[in-house]
């Protein structure tokens, strides 16, 4: 019953991937150094900054298919002693979705949402097969480094060395699924399916990246209802999943004993003229989605840009700012530039807004943890932007708490004597005293604030 539904329109597909193919073959006799530059570009991916980024985007592509339908909502790796899996239940895969694969920077993602981009990222995957396959319900193809070869040989017989990704080739989902029982249960529910028969080093690398997979991810997939990490080569699965209430979350991963508890915030922003003039190759969006996460549990600790997957950008506020921000192409660093730089601002602008609601009646100066430390000579370009403009759209706000966690401008509130704070400890017990007295002044500054880390923070 489920080979039929995957098999309704197999023909349309094969033959758009044969005429694909053949078209490549025909580009390749009339100029053969494309043959080279390339297998050059597809080794530059996979063994360059996408290295080790193979399962980041088998889900980001599972994640953007899910985004596409109102029914779909899992996402599973699978990974066998001689495979990986990646299964989902999204849109199943189109003419414009291979056509990307077969290319790069020709991916339809364009004025979307969607994570993904320019169709490079999938290239890495050659850094662990040499015969990725898809299963999907509009036709079954894949590619084959030794069959890529033998077809271009026969139009550029003297080539240094052959691309994979160019040429593809038809395949039998019938046949397939009957050789195959992990495949047979994937097909099941499954709308998409990438097979990737590994090679020596790819099983240790997977088991790895699946390991250390960040379950943060599915903060910002709101269409994805579980991503499931089954490794049946160490018998070791992680289930991860978020519960959304309002602005709350709790994010489940079965790896660890505790669910965390997250606050998210976003806002779309309108590209000025500037921005969109510098905005990344290719994309045609004017408006920008943008996130911060914070952590309700560990607001001290600095935390990193994010474009959905971790960059090495540090931005030295707690938890996670997200947006599809302009990065090397390998995404782990931020550019310079205007676009970037106006995201910046309005991310900046974003926790301005966003940080009384990060207060609790016990602790109306929580949210102070949340904000960055003094500059040092080390630091970005991205942070020292960052921190300038938060805290000059702090300082005029309603930001501090008063004995009753009330809030209001710096210069209202009196502040307690600095002799209570000694090095780097504060003397609490007067300030303890000093809260529970019913004749207190109100306009005080609460005894939360009086940490020597919160006071440094409010004297920035």
């Amino acid at each position: 019953m489920a080979t039929r539904k995957w098999d309704r329109s197999v023909n349309d597909l094969h033959a758009f991937i044969e005429e694909e193919s053949q078209n490549t073959l025909e580009a390749y006799k009339a100029q053969p150094n494309l043959v080279t530059e390339h297998a050059n570009h597809e080794e530059d991916t996979a063994r360059g900054g996408y290295s080790g980024r193979q399962l980041f985007e088998l889900v980001q592509n599972g994640a953007d298919s899910l985004s596409k339908v109102k029914h779909g909502k899992s996402i599973e790796i699978c990974l066998a002693k001689g495979h990986l899996y990646c299964a989902d239940d999204g849109e199943p895969i189109d003419q414009d979705g291979v056509r990307a694969l077969m290319f790069s920077h020709l991916s339809p993602k364009r004025d979307t949402m969607e994570i993904g981009r320019f169709g490079l990222g999938f290239k890495s995957v050659l850094g662990v097969t040499d015969t990725p396959e898809f299963f999907n319900r509009t036709g079954s193809f894949g590619f084959n480094r030794g069959k890529a070869r033998q077809r271009i040989r026969n139009v550029v017989p003297n080539a240094e060395r052959y691309p994979v990704l160019r040429v593809a080739f038809p395949i039998d989902h019938v046949r397939a699924v009957k050789q195959d029982r992990i495949l047979r249960r994937l097909s099941q529910w499954a709308s998409n399916i990438v097979r990737l028969p590994l090679n020596e080093s790819g099983v240790a690398s997977l088991m790895e990246q699946m390991r250390i997979f960040p379950a943060e991810f599915l903060l910002f997939a709101e269409h994805v209802g579980q991503l499931i990490l089954r490794d049946l080569v160490s018998k070791s699965e992680r289930v991860i999943s978020v519960s959304r209430n309002g602005r709350e979350c709790r994010l489940n991963d079965s790896s660890r004993e505790d669910s965390t508890g997250w606050m998210l915030f976003k806002q779309v922003h309108t590209l000025s003229s500037d921005a969109r003039a510098d905005r990344r190759a290719l994309d045609d969006s004017n408006v920008v989605p943008i996130h911060w996460a914070a952590p309700l549990d560990r607001l001290d600790r600095p935390g990193h840009f994010w474009a959905f997957f971790p960059t090495m950008t540090s931005s030295l506020v707690a938890g996670i700012l997200n947006a599809p921000w302009k990065t090397n192409e390998d995404r782990q660093n931020l550019l310079g530039g205007t676009y970037n730089r106006e995201l910046i601002e309005a991310t900046a602008l974003l926790i301005a807004d966003s940080l009384p609601k990060l207060a609790t009646k016990g602790d109306p100066a929580r949210y102070l943890d949340a904000l960055p430390r003094r500059p040092q000579t080390d630091d970005s370009e991205q942070v020292n932007l960052l921190r300038d403009r938060l805290f000059n759209d702090l300082k005029d706000r309603r930001i501090v708490p008063d004995g009753e966690g009330f809030l209001h401008c710096m210069e209202e509130l009196r502040f307690p004597p600095r002799e209570l704070i000694q090095g780097r400890q504060t003397i609490t017990v007067p300030f303890e005293l000093w809260a529970s007295s019913p004749k207190r002044p109100r306009n005080w500054l609460h005894h939360r604030a009086v940490t020597v880390n919160r006071l440094a923070v409010l004297d920035r």
